[in-house]
Parts: structure tokens; C-alpha cells; sequence
């Protein structure tokens, strides 16, 4: 069943020209890893929406990098995550 979530979630994201990954964050930096391991550096010129729950949920580049949970913890690293280059 995670496997069609899954490629329902990409095929959305073809759709509206946005890339299907999930987010890392390492050193004060963001990036998006693909599925074929290739990393793309994030910045503020990015829509950026986590995955949770099946929900989209929009955050900033500064909340990608600056969000910590209670043990110190980036909050969104390891999720899956779409992003769009604003224009």
C-alpha cells in the first residue's frame, strides 16, 4: 500500500513541475536528495513542502534549517519532501 502512496506522490509532483525527494540537512545547509542519490542544494529560491501524515505542509528554507526538536534534532530531515524552483 506504501508503494502506491508513494507513486501517487510522484506522479502528483511531475504533474506540477515540482521535484519528489527526500530532505536533508547537514552543517546549516538543505538539500533535497533524489531517489537516484543526487543532492540538490536548497536556498530561499525554493517552494519547499514536507510529506507527513499524506499531508503537504509548506515551510521555509529558514524553518527547513533552523527547526529543532526537543534532543536537538533537525525537525524535518529524513522526509519526504517537494520542491519547486519560484520563478
Amino acid at each position: 500500500m506504501n508503494s502506491i502512496k508513494h507513486t501517487i506522490s510522484m506522479i502528483d509532483a511531475f504533474l506540477m513541475n515540482k521535484q519528489l525527494g527526500t530532505l536533508v540537512v547537514d552543517d546549516g545547509q538543505a538539500f533535497l536528495e533524489l531517489a537516484i542519490g543526487e543532492l540538490i542544494t536548497l536556498n530561499e529560491s525554493y517552494e519547499i513542502e514536507v510529506i507527513s501524515d499524506g499531508k503537504y505542509y509548506p515551510i521555509t528554507y529558514n524553518q527547513a534549517i533552523n527547526t529543532m526538536s526537543t534532543d536537538g534534532w533537525s525537525l524535518y530531515a529524513g522526509l519526504d519532501c517537494r520542491i519547486r524552483k519560484i520563478a
